[in-house]
């Protein structure tokens, strides 16, 4: 189910569930954030673009949390302008495997397609820079939990940096992590938490919760 946190004239905020596309995806009939916004306003239609209407910015399939959908042309060209400006705060909670070498600090790496998988990302010399900053939260016996804050907006950006520095997102099969078995294969151990930002002259902020199956893989 695809919860709505908050809903303006201008945007409407939700939290994705793991598992729900941001947009369809070639001929994927699956429900997604871009068809519960067609719900909420039809007219979307009218100026957005074809099955992206109204998406301002995306998450992953597998990523759950925060996800902002513009209602009208004007905001969604500023809320554009706003993330491509890194004007939004994006702040992400996750589990990753093991123990960092640090409790805080700046992951600056260049990411690009990887060669051996083109439905991933991976580090290399050639590729865009991509930036984070990390704070170690709290360290559990084989898993640590993190905040991330994401300067950069590349796709993939968490999982590929994460399976670099060898602690990759719990569950994240396609970057190297190990198999959670109480775990389906969409639910990662990544999510969207906190996103604040200015429209209007006004200041929003949303935070959202972890899913319930982060604790369950903490306790086990």
């Amino acid at each position: 189910m695809i919860e709505i946190i908050f809903k303006n004239e201008d945007f409407v905020v939700f939290n994705k569930p793991n598992g729900v596309l941001t947009h369809p995806v070639n001929s994927n009939s699956e429900i997604s954030v871009r068809d519960k916004l067609l719900e909420i306003e039809p007219s979307i239609t009218e100026w957005g673009i074809e099955k992206r209407e109204g998406i301002v910015h995306r998450l992953d399939k597998v990523t759950s949390g925060l996800i902002v959908g513009a209602l009208n042309y004007e905001t969604f060209t500023n809320l554009q302008s706003l993330f491509k400006k890194r004007e939004v705060y994006k702040e992400y909670s996750c589990l990753v495997e093991g123990h960092l070498k640090t409790q805080s600090g700046v992951i600056e790496l260049p990411l690009s397609k990887s060669k051996q998988n083109r439905t991933k990302r991976s580090v290399s010399s050639g590729g865009k820079i991509s930036t984070s900053q990390f704070e170690v939260i709290h360290e559990y016996e084989t898993c640590t939990k993190l905040k991330i804050q994401l300067i950069t907006g590349r796709n993939h950006q968490i999982r590929s940096q994460m399976e670099y520095l060898g602690n990759p997102i719990i569950n994240d099969i396609l970057y190297s992590a190990k198999k959670v078995e109480s775990l389906n294969k969409n639910q990662i151990c990544l999510m969207s938490k906190k996103l604040k930002f200015n429209h209007k002259n006004n200041n929003y902020e949303f935070e959202v919760s972890e899913p319930d199956f982060f604790n369950a893989v903490i306790n086990v």
